[in-house]
């Protein structure tokens, strides 16, 4: 196994590991972890599946030492196996990762599950982004902002350390082989959704497109009432879209002027090569959250 010192492409990361099984006991779980959108049901589910047909895809883990391992992605597969009571487990073992490789590791994964939520994406790309620069967490959102309101005119210029910092962001987010800057700014306001918004993206049960419109209805006691009548089936997209923009006082969805060219390159892309799909997918949805802000 190589040594990887350095950050490099993701796939080259990934192409490094070998496939062993290890003693479970021996696997540490980081503090940091970007799995939020785990609910109870659904690890009773892996463990029922995993105890029928087995392991069917391995946990990444990080080698420190023959008896010291640190889990990189695969958290609900490894929390299954010690519930079934497993001695070992399939695993992909790279060794002596640094931090930004470990992310990137984690990041690649997560952007193979079409269930990925944007709230826990955007947190784990600002984590990534701040390893990688040696900054915080806070510090790398308020850089963000700053570079969403120099996109808006707000912010005349980037002192030459802040374009150096931009470069280097940029740079870090092709690294992941999917997201840009660009992209994580436009989602960036996800953030500061309402938690309720946020408990509904990450159940899956709705769109960062309907959320962003949501989130924008100040009366709460409304905006909670559509979100329920809209997760219980009660509303559909359409009349949910027609009473946001009733809420928010406004006739006009900005959005519907391109539903057509949105929905045909949306059936484009199911006709690209299943290597492109993510790539050409990721880029409607861009488009879509910037013409929803």
């Amino acid at each position: 196994m190589s040594n990887l010192k350095t950050v490099i492409n993701v796939s080259e990361i990934i192409k490094s590991g070998q496939k062993v099984k290890v003693d479970i006991s021996k696997i540490k779980v980081p503090s940091y972890h970007d799995r939020t959108d785990v609910d109870d049901e659904s690890n009773e589910s892996l463990v029922n599946n995993m105890a029928e047909v087995g392991q069917l895809n391995p946990i990444l883990i990080d080698k420190k030492s023959d008896s010291d391992f640190e889990l990189i992605s695969g958290l609900r597969r490894f929390e299954a196996a010690q519930k079934l009571n497993w001695s070992t487990i399939d695993a992909i073992v790279f060794e002596n990762l640094d931090e930004q490789s470990k992310m990137l590791i984690m990041i690649a994964e997560n952007a193979q599950r079409k269930d990925l939520n944007d709230y826990d994406l955007v947190n784990s790309l600002v984590h990534f982004l701040a390893v990688s620069t040696g900054k915080t967490d806070d510090e790398v959102k308020t850089f963000l902002v700053k570079l969403k309101n120099l996109e808006a005119g707000n912010v005349k210029n980037l002192a030459f350390d802040e374009k150096k910092l931009k470069k280097t962001m940029e740079e870090t987010l092709a690294r992941t082989d999917k997201y840009s800057l660009k992209n994580l700014i436009a989602k960036l306001k996800v953030l500061n959704f309402n938690p309720a918004i946020i408990k509904a993206m990450q159940d899956h049960k709705l769109l960062f497109s309907y959320a962003f419109q949501l989130n924008k209805i100040k009366d709460e006691n409304v905006m909670t009432d559509l979100l329920d009548q809209f997760i219980n089936g009660v509303i559909t997209k359409d009349e949910l879209k027609k009473e946001i923009r009733k809420a928010i006082g406004s006739s006009n969805d900005p959005t519907q002027p391109f539903v057509g060219v949105l929905k045909k390159l949306k059936e484009y892309g199911t006709k690209l090569p299943e290597e492109k799909q993510q790539v050409f997918n990721s880029r409607v949805q861009e488009i879509e959250s910037l013409l929803a802000s």
